[in-house]
């Protein structure tokens, strides 16, 4: 089975190696095709305008789509990312292609560089993901579309153990982390 994993750095693997990203780590089974198609820094826009040439026409059977924190970031309304994720999620059925929605994850802003926090208003974008991820919670339950809820999984995690542990700079996960990912989506598949 062909599964496309569209998205931006937390797809990508920022930072890190590419036998430990979540998607090699995946691949690392043997029994799907997971193909990395996250690029370091992308939008839902940047995603949406990519979409036929990075998904529909590889024709995959699946399509893992996680985005939105660039865009929060940079300031983005949350309109139009539900807009752009909405839009991805319909293409991806008049394809044939089944679409997972995978909600971003929870970050330890507290550690995040000092120079990236200069950009933006980390609380800010913390927020605005937890209302995100509601939505995208709801939108699932509407469209009938499978969700993979990563935000809360590392927001527990947070609460159990120390967060340091599994990212490298507050926002991208280190090789730990990308294990957790992992762990989490392999559930879906195996």
């Amino acid at each position: 089975m062909k599964i496309i994993c569209m998205g931006d750095s937390l797809t990508m693997g920022y930072g890190i190696k590419k036998e430990d990203t979540w998607i090699q780590v995946l691949n690392d089974k043997k029994i799907h095709e997971f193909i990395n198609k996250g690029i370091n820094g992308d939008t839902t826009g940047g995603m949406l305008s990519r979409y036929y040439r990075d998904v529909l026409d590889l024709k995959p059977n699946y399509v893992l789509i996680l985005g939105g924190i660039n865009d929060f970031i940079m300031g983005e309304t949350i309109g139009a990312v539900k807009a752009n994720l909405m839009s991805m999620v319909h293409q991806s059925y008049h394809y044939r292609i089944i679409p997972v929605v995978l909600t971003p994850i929870m970050g330890n802003y507290e550690n995040i560089r000092a120079d990236w926090r200069s950009i933006t208003d980390f609380e800010r974008v913390q927020e605005t993901l937890k209302e995100y991820q509601s939505w995208l919670k709801q939108f699932s339950k509407v469209f009938k579309v499978c969700y993979i809820d990563l935000y809360e999984e590392f927001a527990e995690h947070k609460l159990r153990e120390n967060i340091l542990e599994v990212f490298l700079d507050g926002l991208h996960p280190n090789p730990t982390g990308q294990e957790m990912m992992a762990k989490i989506i392999g559930k879906h598949f195996f």
